[in-house]
């Protein structure tokens, strides 16, 4: 489940290369940060082993995890995380885009557009049926990379349901 062959994902960013690519095994420890920064910037905590997971599972061809990172003079500057499932309107699949990250020291610079768009070529070569995203209301700098690249939001509403704690197994048996 790789990329397709001959896809050409790089660009030129500030005349400096841009490249969008895969990961390599090596590069975890280049990676992760971006990974922790992504976290902290949503305000969330995982266990340090869900990024060893995680990336254990970008690099296994047979997971429906994905991910393109961005590099420039060979240092990480973004990421992006993607899978393809199935679609209950569609015989296609679909693809869910979960994490977007560029360093803020890169903001600004076309590097967040050129990850999504790596992600829709990826999806168009693969014949998913569409890329969709989620992202904070107030995450006004990023809504405004994603309305100029989509028209705006569908106009869904997005609800969330823990299943993880007994709590939130015992609200629903009421």
């Amino acid at each position: 489940m790789g990329l397709a062959t001959g896809a050409d994902f790089s660009g030129i960013v500030d005349k400096v290369e841009l490249l969008i690519r895969q990961p390599t095994e090596s590069e975890f420890l280049s990676w992760r940060p971006l990974w922790n920064s992504y976290l902290e910037f949503y305000q969330t905590e995982l266990p340090p082993e869900s990024a060893t997971s995680l990336w254990e599972r970008i690099l296994n061809p047979k997971s429906n995890v994905r991910c393109h990172v961005a590099s420039q003079n060979e240092e990480l500057i973004g990421l992006v995380h993607f899978l393809a499932h199935e679609n209950t309107w569609s015989n296609h699949p679909v693809c869910y885009l979960q994490d977007l990250y560029v360093d803020p020291s890169h903001r600004g610079e076309g590097v967040g557009a050129k990850l999504i768009d790596s992600v829709v070529k990826q999806a168009k070569s693969e014949g998913w049926e569409g890329v969709y995203w989620l992202t904070a209301e107030d995450n006004h700098s990023a809504r405004g990379l994603y309305d100029s690249l989509t028209g705006g939001t569908t106009g869904f509403v997005h609800y969330e349901m823990d299943t993880t704690s007994d709590q939130a197994q015992d609200e629903t048996q009421v």
